[in-house]
Parts: C-alpha cells; structure tokens; sequence
C-alpha cells in the first residue's frame, strides 16, 4: 500500500484554495489518476445554494458539459446526492439513453474511467470529488480502485477540511436551474426568436407541449416573460446567441 500520508502535508499546509487545488492535483497524480473535478454546494435546500467548482477537465468539455446542461442527465451528480459509497465509472452504471451518451461524449474528451467520492460536510454541504483517466474501463482499474480507495477517501475528506474556509456562498459560482433536455430544447428555439407553433413543428410536439415547457421555464428562472428567461439563461452561460 502506498504510503501516502507524506504526499498530503502539503495540500494540509496550503493557505490558499489555489494553492489546495495545485497540490490535490499532485495527490490524485500520485494515485495514477490523471485528472479530477472538486464540486461542493454549500446550502442545496436553500433558494441560494451557490456552487464552488475545481476542475482539471478539458476546458472544451466543461464548457460543453454545461452548455447542454449535462448535470440533469448525469448519474454522478443524482448519486451523490443520496449515498455516501464510490460511483465507478464504467459503461453498465451509465444506463438510460441520455446517460450512456454522457458516457460516450465524455469518453471522447479523455474522461474514461474514474471514481465519483461523494461528499457531504458537517454543515450540510453536498458535493464530489471525482477522479477519472483516458482508460478503457477493466481489470486494471478495478485492482487499482481498490489498492487506492482508502487513500482516494482520505483524500477527500482532507481536501474538504483544506477548503472549509474557502468555500461560502460568497465565493462560489452563480448557478441556473436543472433543465430536461425539452426544455433546452425550446429555450434554444426561443433565444432564436421561433414563435411556439414554430417550435412545435420543429420539434414534432404539439403547441400544448411547447408551452408546458415554456411555463416551467419560466417557473424554474423566477420571471414571468419568455424573453427574460433567454436574458436570464444567457447571464447563467447556459445557452450563447449565435
């Protein structure tokens, strides 16, 4: 087993969250992963729940990710915010449609194979620390996950109390709502100025449909008017005018 305990008097000695990231990125390296994503919601029962994120992603698939507001289809996120265990990434724990093309397209950014550690803090924080790397999924992984799982827990919760002081609603990202892919779809359609029965026929529903989403986005942005929703979105960085 390694002896990994040296490697963290760094990441606990760091007085910034800068200078915590750097060294958890040395850590997970250390434990032969090669990328990591730290993601904490300080209040998630309140109206403000605000998000501090950390990524080592590509930049490219984390600005897709949330583009397409991917999170509402990701089972990482769903698990950590009902169970304490690890979340191993491998094809057969992606298993709606949405969810193995999540798999497949972060697949193609290097994002193969990994472990989602849950986190949720003694002030009722909810988050993540996941580490993941350009792998095909199989018995290498698993012997790894294993031989490392202590460590990568130990990791966590080190990570947390290095970022207790850090992480305030003050501090963390101003966050949207969590679409369906529908309406996505028709906030996509109505930021392009599509009048409803445009959109129906574009999307093959009826204008009944179209303005059930309609109505639940304009519930889920807090504003009464379509055209605020797309303002709002656009501030959020959930959809960009062409």
């Amino acid at each position: 087993m390694h002896t990994i305990l040296p490697q963290f008097e760094p990441l606990m000695e760091a007085t910034t969250k800068d200078e915590v990231m750097l060294h958890v990125s040395q850590a997970i390296k250390f434990l032969e992963f090669e990328r990591f994503l730290f993601a904490v919601v300080p209040k998630p029962k309140t109206e403000d729940p605000g998000l501090f994120l950390h990524s080592t992603y590509p930049e490219e698939w984390r600005n897709y990710y949330d583009r397409h507001s991917l999170s509402s289809n990701d089972p990482t996120v769903a698990h950590c915010f009902k169970a304490m265990s690890p979340f191993i990434w491998q094809p057969e724990s992606f298993q709606t449609i949405e969810q193995k093309n999540l798999y497949e397209e972060a697949s193609s950014f290097g994002l193969r194979t990994g472990v989602t550690l849950p986190i949720h803090g003694i002030s009722g924080e909810v988050g993540m620390l996941t580490c993941v790397r350009d792998e095909i999924p199989g018995k290498k992984f698993q012997q790894d996950f294993k031989h490392n799982l202590s460590s990568l827990t130990l990791l966590r919760d080190i990570i947390c109390d290095a970022m207790n002081a850090y992480i305030t609603v003050e501090d963390t990202l101003e966050t949207g709502p969590q679409l369906t892919i529908r309406e996505l779809d028709c906030l996509r359609w109505i930021a392009l100025g599509k009048t409803t029965w445009e959109i129906s026929r574009i999307l093959n529903i009826s204008e009944a449909g179209v303005n059930f989403h309609i109505s639940n986005l304009r519930n889920k942005f807090g504003v009464n008017r379509r055209n605020d929703v797309v303002i709002k979105a656009i501030k959020l960085g959930i959809i960009t005018l062409p």
